[in-house]
């Protein structure tokens, strides 16, 4: 026993590490396994897949995803349930000795603290395995719908995992810094209350804040083709995934952690360089959105279906086939159509547009106007005359009624729509009659449009900030003549057409035509002042 006490100590600092190390891996896959089946991971990933079960169960999910914007719409979403649940997982179970009073009996064992803290760390990768996986089948469930368009970018797809990951790993580093399960909700709260915060101001116009919040901003606000979206993905990736080692190292360090001061400084200052990355630029970028807003004919595909022409942006040639369905319903009972021949044009303003969502809706209606005879003469220029105006909003049976109304008011008027006054008279009902008959989508559209309006029944497309409108006056004898059937009326319209689409024609004379109830002219002080449709 003396000669053992008085032998001279062997170095095993090598052999400690080695068997500290695959210590730590055989807790790190004990910790991911109670990581998965905790209830808040549970709770999180039930919360991040509800939105999807419901749209598959009512049937309200959409036909025509934008796989490499749905992406990012996850994005939030994962933030808000996938995030939280990581990150409050995580920092229990860095306090699980102090919570379950062990912390004496966890300072003997072989495995030193900063071991332990990379444990649960390691532990939060198989959640983000599972999070990619469940994102894949999202977006490939996205992909095999008809109107699918565009493609996912690989780094925004890898981002919603990272942000996980991030949020557990400053679960991680509350739990060492700060030593109390109290303070993992108000971090958690306050992280959220943060991009909440960045997300109002970002709206606001405030747009470079919204870069640094860990989820990748949609400077958008509306689907463009991915060739024309300034987002910067992978940069973006990289400063999350700085952020996330910036944690990581700051709690390893705190845990008791050595040499890491240099290796922080290093990975921050790097991470500030992948954030700073996002601000920069691209000059040709901005000339191509700038072109395409005046005029998209360098990017569009044109096709003609009959006797109607279909121009579309990019990728969004696809929805080409449900735009003329609707168009076809509307002139259905059109026995002639005034103008041109008829062009259903799509445009994108990526350029000059209100960062708050001004336009028509803040009061420049002014402003509104130049646009739209700045855009229709481009069209005149472009050899489409007279073009409907299509934008790339198509998620809902109300972007359906709106075109219908863009095609009514074409067929109408024989002009493209370059003033958002309300279109009064038999012409302003007749408008919403052939919106209601054309499809059943447009029915349904109609009647979502009509329950959100007041005052006028308007038909907006909020991808161009442009605006449709029938004083609720005209609306009312078209909204009664839909519950008769379409073909009896349509009988009435094609006979009386040139007395129906007249501009000098009364909404009376229209209600005698067709025999349906007018409601009583309101006072002339009350009455809505009309364009010239």
């Amino acid at each position: 026993m003396t000669d053992l006490l008085t032998a001279p100590a062997v170095p095993v600092a090598a052999g400690a590490r080695a068997g500290s190390g695959r210590a730590m891996l055989a807790l790190a896959r004990v910790e991911s396994v109670r990581l998965l089946r905790h209830p808040f991971t549970l709770a999180a990933l039930a919360l991040f897949l509800l939105p999807w079960i419901y749209g598959l169960l009512t049937g309200s999910a959409g036909d025509f995803p934008v796989l490499h914007e749905a992406t990012v719409d996850l994005q939030l979403l994962g933030l808000f349930a996938l995030g939280s649940g990581a990150l409050m997982t995580a920092n229990l179970a860095m306090l699980r000795g102090q919570r379950h009073h062990t912390e004496e009996l966890d300072a003997t064992l072989v495995l030193p603290r900063p071991w332990r803290a990379g444990a649960v760390l390691l532990a939060l990768l198989p959640y983000a395995l599972l999070i990619t996986l469940v994102l894949g089948v999202r977006l490939g469930e996205l992909a095999l719908r008809p109107g699918a368009v565009g493609r996912p970018d690989p780094a925004e797809l890898l981002l919603t995992p990272a942000v996980a990951v991030l949020f557990g790993a400053v679960g991680v580093l509350v739990a060492v810094a700060l030593r109390s399960a109290l303070w993992g909700p108000l971090i958690l709260m306050a992280l959220l209350s943060g991009v909440l915060a960045a997300s109002i101001a970002g709206a606001e116009g405030a747009l470079w804040v919204l870069r640094l919040t860990p989820i990748t901003p949609d400077l958008n606000q509306y689907s463009v083709p991915r060739s024309l979206v300034d987002r910067t993905p992978g940069w973006h990736l990289l400063y999350v995934l700085g952020l996330l080692a910036v944690a990581a190292g700051a709690a390893l360090a705190r845990s008791g952690g050595r040499r890491l001061l240099v290796p922080l400084v290093v990975v921050a200052a790097l991470t500030a360089g992948a954030g700073a990355a996002q601000f920069r630029g691209d000059p040709a970028l901005d000339r191509r959105r700038a072109d395409v807003t005046r005029d998209p004919a360098a990017v569009e595909t044109c096709r003609q279906l009959g006797e109607v022409q279909y121009c579309a942006i990019g990728e969004f040639e696809r929805w080409i086939p449900a735009w003329d369905e609707v168009v076809r319903g509307v002139l259905r009972p059109v026995p002639s159509i005034a103008g041109p021949p008829l062009v259903v044009r799509q445009r994108i303003w990526l350029t000059g547009r209100p960062a708050n969502g001004g336009g028509a809706y803040a009061g420049d209606a002014r402003q509104d106007e130049d646009r739209l005879r700045v855009w229709s003469a481009a069209d005149a220029a472009a050899g489409h005359p007279g073009a409907v105006l299509v934008g790339s909003a198509w998620r809902s049976d109300a972007d359906a009624a709106t075109l219908a109304a863009n095609v009514a008011h074409r067929v109408l008027t024989g002009a493209a729509l370059t003033t958002q006054m309300p279109i009064c008279g038999s012409r302003g009902a007749l408008l919403v009659w052939l919106v209601g008959q054309a499809t059943p989508g447009t029915a349904k559209g109609l009647r979502m449009l009509d329950e959100q309006s007041s005052g006028a029944l308007a038909f907006p497309d909020m991808s161009l900030l442009t605006s449709t409108m029938v004083p609720d006056r005209e609306a009312t004898p078209a909204l009664a003549l839909l519950s008769r059937p379409a073909s009896e009326v349509a009988a009435v319209v094609r006979r009386n057409w040139g007395e129906l689409a007249d501009p000098a024609t009364s909404l009376e004379r229209f209600g005698d035509l067709l025999g349906v109830a007018v409601p009583a002219a309101p006072p002339a002080e009350e009455r809505t002042v009309c364009g010239a449709a």
